[in-house]
């Protein structure tokens, strides 16, 4: 599976990603006039707030930074050739786990706390993952329809498991956990800005190097190139795709993790649904926008990060409702799909000619 076609001025990931904003401010102007909003304050609304202060851009990184664990998770699966849409039932898998251990490991130092909650939710976040892979694997069980069915089991047992379960709160008063002790350092005051962006850039860059540097990363692509191939050349393609996955689905349990003990109030919460703009999903089009890139999805998670801190003071300032601005965000990852879509096509036709 390749997604770096050459073909067509809108190949390049610049212009592609222009293409979207362009066309996505054209629709979404359409939809506000319907609605009776005026665009033009609407997006000067969500302009000023995402890019009106020095908070709000640090609110774009923390933002953004679930988003580039989840869009990391993507890419690994996707270069193997392996379609994971199950990073958001990861993520759920491992902040359920990441909870239990900052519930049941209170009286741990604070430093070793910390690195059980993000150790064991990358590692249960992997495990869920690698479940799919395995099917796949050895039994040839289609991941997108495995990992769809897990994020439903993963969305069902947190539900359960804060409510009425065993990680919900002793006063039983809420749909919530307790309150988790420990926290990631936060960077600059007076921000929500803490340690676990800075720990997302450098896998980020580690991601890279792992595929593009490393006989591990190679063998991963080749996969993703051709299975026949690999096979032929002696690479054991059931390890790889189960590796990938596990791989994959250890970055958004990661991504897990690193929400419950970065963003405040540290505690994990009843989710009130399985929505297309959970960071699991998200995570797609974030990886798909930077071309399964891992240094590009850092530039692609911070987009989606402007756009949610964006949409929030478009919500605030003009009184968009919250269903409207959701719809905005949900065009803008359609539209990267559709795009991505149309440049899988334009590869396959491309190699029937060739």
């Amino acid at each position: 599976m390749s997604l770096s076609t050459k073909s067509g001025p809108l190949a390049h990931p610049i212009a592609q990603a222009i293409s979207i904003v362009l066309l996505s401010l054209v629709i979404n102007s359409i939809i506000l006039l319907a609605c009776n909003y005026n665009p033009a304050t609407a997006f000067s609304a969500l302009f000023n707030g995402a890019f009106g202060s020095f908070r709000s851009v640090c609110e774009i990184f923390v933002r953004a930074c679930p988003l580039l664990f989840t869009g990391l998770a993507v890419s690994f699966a996707f270069q193997c050739g392996v379609w994971n849409i199950g990073a958001e039932g990861q993520y759920f898998v491992g902040s359920m786990v990441a909870t239990w251990m900052g519930v049941a490991g209170k009286d741990f130092p604070p430093f070793t706390l910390i690195l059980l909650i993000l150790t064991s939710g990358c590692l249960f976040g992997g495990l869920w993952s690698a479940i799919a892979g395995l099917l796949k694997a050895h039994r040839g069980v289609q991941e997108v329809i495995s990992t769809i069915m897990l994020n439903y089991i993963a969305f069902y047992l947190l539900s359960y498991a804060v409510d009425g379960g065993p990680l919900q709160e002793s006063a039983k008063y809420y749909p919530q956990s307790e309150l988790i002790h420990v926290h990631l350092p936060i960077l600059l005051d007076k921000t929500r800005l803490h340690m676990g962006v800075l720990l997302a850039i450098a896998l980020a860059l580690g991601s890279h190097w792992l595929l593009m540097s490393t006989t591990i990363g190679y063998r991963l692509r080749a996969v993703g190139h051709n299975v026949f191939a690999s096979r032929v050349s002696g690479i054991n393609v059931s390890k790889n795709i189960t590796l990938a996955m596990f791989i994959s689905g250890s970055l958004a349990g990661l991504a897990g993790s690193v929400d419950l003990i970065g963003i405040s109030p540290y505690r994990l919460f009843q989710p009130g649904g399985m929505s297309m703009l959970g960071p699991g999903f998200i995570g797609i089009a974030v990886a798909l926008l930077a071309r399964l890139n891992p240094i590009g999805i850092i530039f692609s998670a911070l987009l989606f990060g402007g756009l949610q801190v964006g949409a929030d003071a478009m919500q605030l300032i003009e009184g968009v409702p919250a269903k409207l601005t959701s719809v905005i965000q949900a065009t803008v990852l359609l539209l990267v799909l559709g795009f991505a879509a149309i440049e899988q096509r334009d590869t396959i036709i491309a190699g029937t000619e060739g």
